[in-house]
């Protein structure tokens, strides 16, 4: 935090503490509402915030209310009088009163439901039950939308009048008697255009929309590509139903981002910011996934009790284990995150999956040939180095040090082509199985890795071992 921020949260607690109605007005006009709804999540007692809705015009408290953390929102509505509700709400825009809304106990929400003008009552409820994580569930109903005969001159008296109480001016919207949309207007076309000219006239016939049950990611892409500062909603029917906002799709943004990165740690994705989850809640979203890590990890202990006599034989393959392993989890995982994000990306599609893996494997098999070479003469070296390394306490020739590192030298080269095309293939996998393929994470993908490269390891063994390679050890 910034000395400037930091000064401003000393006065901020200073102006709660003492009640200064001056002081807390002249906050609001010269801190964003985010940093100040940071300062009053650190409060100890909600019951002292109720002074801001008090003293602080309700334009601005309204859009402090809604950067608020949940605890605190939920907190506030227990606490606020049917008056300060009615005038929170009305002072909110309704996409704002959903997002605080979702979350909230039922008896909270049929309460403040209750305080909602009729008029927009109904926008709230249809959000309320748009799917979650849908271009439906983040739109807002606070828009510009007229009719395509409407002159710009009348347009422009509207906008006037209302435009502070929408969420977006810099994109208007057309529809003609059916309510269908068909076309928009950009907010500099419109001030420079005749007054007498109609919207009609001056419309981007060309124009972008979304379907109510599109993924917001899909949403989100689409804002990134075009560059928009608004989108339009529309039902099945092709009505317009709602807009998705430039701040409304950053949050969105945000989050998808935020759960992207816990799910390749393998993590559940926290609801709440870090230092407001609890300990008990932080164990329960990391246990799943070790749950399901430990059991596929089984599979590398089975793999290990089968090999058995073959560790007992020629106990210096034990050493190279963790190399093999860690190299084959790291090129998995190098894959895996690279997939992960041009998916994310929509660099590339599922049909596009063959030309996907062929390129991994080429790529694998150039770097498989460059590490095998590598660690076939690290490994030579370390049989080199007397004491360092003995088989059943034998000396080693120079046909077994051959061997054995040949051997290992294979097993790295193979379990990096089969790590690349796992780690390649499992994110395309979870797309086509229509879940997030950040599912696919690095720890998933690398214990995975872990399993079939023993089985490659120990297979190649096998074959030099029955073959009478290590005769001379036996």
């Amino acid at each position: 935090m910034s000395r400037w921020l930091e000064k401003k949260e000393s006065e901020f607690n200073h102006a709660l503490k003492s009640r200064d109605v001056k002081k807390m007005r002249a906050l609001f006009n010269k801190v964003p509402t985010v940093d100040l709804a940071e300062f009053a999540d650190k409060v100890d007692d909600p019951k002292d915030l109720t002074f801001i809705f008090k003293v602080v015009p309700s334009e601005l408290t309204a859009d402090f209310f809604t950067e608020l953390n949940d605890d605190t929102q939920e907190a506030l509505l227990k606490i606020f009088s049917d008056a300060q509700l009615v005038e929170l709400i009305n002072k909110s825009y309704t996409d704002d009163i959903v997002d605080f809304l979702e979350d909230m106990p039922a008896n909270l929400v049929t309460r403040a439901i209750k305080f909602v003008p009729k008029e927009r009552r109904e926008a709230v409820n249809k959000l309320l039950n748009y799917k979650e994580d849908t271009a439906a569930s983040i739109m807002t109903t606070e828009y510009f939308e007229f009719h395509t005969d409407v002159t710009v001159e009348d347009a422009m008296k509207v906008i006037r009048e209302k435009g502070k109480t929408k969420e977006t001016i810099y994109t208007i919207f057309l529809r003609d008697d059916k309510r269908n949309l068909v076309g928009t207007v950009d907010l500099d076309d419109l001030i420079f255009a005749n007054p007498k000219q109609t919207l009609d006239e001056i419309k981007n016939k060309e124009f972008l929309y979304t379907r109510a049950d599109t993924d917001q990611e899909e949403v989100a892409q689409k804002f990134k590509k075009y560059d928009l500062h608004a989108l339009a909603v529309v039902n099945k029917e092709q009505k317009l139903v709602g807009v998705i906002t430039f701040d409304d799709i950053m949050d969105v943004m945000e989050k998808e981002t935020s759960e992207d990165i816990a799910l390749q740690s393998g993590v559940v994705p926290l609801k709440d910011e870090y230092m407001e989850t609890k300990p008990l809640r932080m164990a329960l979203k990391c246990v799943p996934w070790l749950i399901v890590l430990i059991i596929i990890g089984v599979f590398s202990e089975l793999v290990l009790s089968k090999f058995q006599e073959g560790l007992r034989v020629i106990p210096a393959l034990v050493f190279f284990i963790p190399v093999l392993m860690d190299t084959g989890g790291n090129a998995g995982g190098q894959t895996c995150g690279l997939i992960i994000r041009a998916l994310a990306l929509k660099e590339f599609e599922v049909k596009d999956f063959w030309k996907v893996v062929w390129k991994e494997i080429k790529t694998a098999l150039l770097i498989g040939v460059f590490v095998g070479v590598l660690a076939f003469g690290v490994f030579m070296i370390e049989f080199s180095i007397p004491g360092l390394i003995e088989v059943a306490g034998k000396t080693l020739t120079i046909q077994n040090k051959l061997v054995i590192s040949t051997i290992v030298a294979l097993a790295l080269f193979s379990a990096i082509v089969i790590s690349k095309f796992v780690a390649c293939a499992l994110p395309f996998l979870a797309v086509k199985l229509k879940k997030d393929p950040a599912l696919t994470s690095q720890p998933f993908v690398t214990t995975i890795v872990d399993v079939c490269s023993l089985l490659i390891y120990f297979g190649i063994f096998m074959i030099f071992y029955l073959n009478g390679f290590f005769v001379n050890l036996i």
